[in-house]
């Protein structure tokens, strides 16, 4: 019960000697472009085709 009776002590970061200064800068920042929609196929033949147009294969 004495715990919650003792004051609890704030320390800051440069008590610990930390340095918290941002190292980092935001140039810019810009959402993704949109997904194109895909395609579906009905067999495997059409799809090593679909492929090979694509340049995967």
């Amino acid at each position: 019960m004495k715990a919650k009776k003792k004051p609890l002590e704030e320390k800051t970061p440069a008590d610990y000697g930390a340095d918290v200064t941002p190292r980092l800068k935001v140039v810019s920042t810009a959402e993704p472009p949109k997904r194109q929609a895909g395609v579906k196929v009905k067999s495997v033949p059409e799809l090593v085709s679909k492929l090979k147009e694509a340049g995967v294969i």
